[in-house]
């Protein structure tokens, strides 16, 4: 599956850079469509290599042991700037919401990025041009959670996919045009069960989809 999946951007990339080379970069405006080619086919390696590493590491067990206080504004200020740039050449638009006086929350921090990472790849990658994607930071339910919601103006999944978005190998029928082996999902699951907290999803067809991940605050 990974070879079938790898095999068509590698060989986008290939035959564009041997245009290139052989005269296409004389011509402004075609040399500009392939570099753009290239770029998002790089991008869709890159997912796809995420996922697989994703993977390995999450058959291979979690390190749960690790968990401390988090400041959640500070690492969603981080990701925010580094898919800023991302959403803007998708022609999305990215926004932060932050509710003031968060309290920091129980987990760990390179798991707890990887979750928001996934997450807004995800949101980005299946919102249109000019649509839109928030993140937003929440108190959570009850007063001992924090809540994140990641909200995308993408087609939405359809009910009777929705029981199974957070299953490995798992894409909605109105997303299989975009690689990916289907794990990124999966393994947010994974890392939010091991912080003790809770993921799960709104959406329904043409109306968006919205994911919520609780986390357990401190405790004074």
């Amino acid at each position: 599956n990974a070879s079938h999946e790898l095999r068509t951007p590698l060989t986008v990339v290939k035959l564009r850079a041997e245009a290139l080379r052989e005269g296409a970069l004389e011509d402004t405006e075609v040399a500009e469509r392939f570099l753009g080619e290239i770029e998002t086919e790089v991008d869709r390696l890159v997912r796809m290599v995420n996922d697989l590493l994703d993977l390995s590491r999450m058959e291979a067990g979690l390190d749960t042991g690790k968990r401390a206080a988090l400041n959640l504004n500070a690492i969603a200020h981080e990701v925010y700037e580094t898919f800023k740039i991302r959403a803007a050449r998708a022609e999305v638009n990215l926004l932060l919401d932050i509710e003031p006086g968060l309290p920091a929350v129980m987990g760990n921090e390179d798991q707890l990025r990887r979750v928001f990472y996934n997450l807004l790849e995800n949101a980005i990658k299946y919102t249109p041009s000019s649509g839109q994607v928030e993140m937003l930071l929440r108190l959570g339910p009850n007063p001992n959670t924090v809540r994140l919601l990641v909200r995308d103006s993408g087609p939405g999944i359809a009910p009777e996919h929705l029981l199974h978005v957070f299953e490995r190998f798992e894409r909605a029928v109105a997303r299989e045009s975009h690689s990916g082996f289907g794990v990124g999902l999966w393994v947010v699951r994974e890392l939010v069960d091991a912080m003790k907290g809770e993921v799960a999803i709104d959406s329904a067809p043409g109306q968006g989809t919205t994911f919520r991940v609780t986390l357990p605050r401190t405790m004074a």
